[in-house]
């Protein structure tokens, strides 16, 4: 019986060293002044692709690459990938668009930015990825664009809902929907930042596995 035992021990010590999951944070603002679109930045190489707006739903969505994820310490490899998007609806106005600011905001609205009788909601989904276990958490960060004077509003998300204004336009946020209501004035979606998990993969844990059925085996035929 001791060695079973010994076995076991053996995988359950090794199960201490078993490597922490990852977090891979994507961040993309888009300050007033810069053109439509932007780049962002992110982990390894970042892309974006801007949708069309003139779509049947009138959504724009944004597509996003990341390359060159170094997951090696999880299982993965040096040059992981992943792509992810984001779209965004609205009420009141006539649609969504990517304005002159390259912030996001409804089309018809005050001055083309989301007013006071309109809201704006974005929506994070993750759409493939190289690794199999990586998985999105969501938003952690949202910003307001071109919030100055009076303009004051209210982002609305799976955790409860966070005040902006001028000189406080970013709010921190969960979930992979936020909602943007503004209470005066007028103001734009200026960017976000969300965050990816990436676990080790179910190899890392044959050991435990391995010792267990040992310990069965040996105990069944004693």
């Amino acid at each position: 019986m001791k060695t079973p035992i010994l076995v076991l021990l053996v995988a359950l010590a090794s199960a201490t060293f078993l490597p922490a999951a990852v977090t891979i944070t994507v961040s993309n603002f888009t300050p007033n002044g810069i053109s439509s679109g932007g780049g962002g930045s992110g982990t390894g190489a970042f892309s974006s692709t801007l949708g069309d707006e003139a779509t049947d739903n009138g959504i724009p969505v944004t597509t996003y690459t990341i390359t060159n994820v170094d997951l090696t310490s999880v299982g993965g490899t040096a040059t992981e990938s992943f792509s992810f998007t984001v779209s965004y609806s609205q009420t009141g106005g006539t649609g969504v668009q990517f304005n002159g600011f390259g912030n996001v905001s409804v089309t018809g609205g005050d001055n083309n930015q989301v007013g006071t009788d309109e809201t704006l909601t974005a929506t994070i989904a993750m759409t493939s990825s190289s690794f199999a276990d990586l998985s999105l958490t969501g938003f952690t960060i949202v910003r307001g664009g071109g919030v100055a004077g009076t303009d004051a509003g209210t982002f609305t998300h799976a955790g409860g809902s966070e005040n902006i204004s001028a000189g406080s336009s970013e709010a921190s946020v969960t979930g992979t929907s936020v909602t943007l209501a503004v209470s005066t004035g007028a103001i734009n979606f200026e960017g976000f930042r969300a965050e990816f998990v990436a676990v080790p993969e179910p190899a890392s844990l044959s050991l435990i596995g391995l010792g267990t059925l040992v310990l069965l085996r040996r105990r069944r035929t004693a």
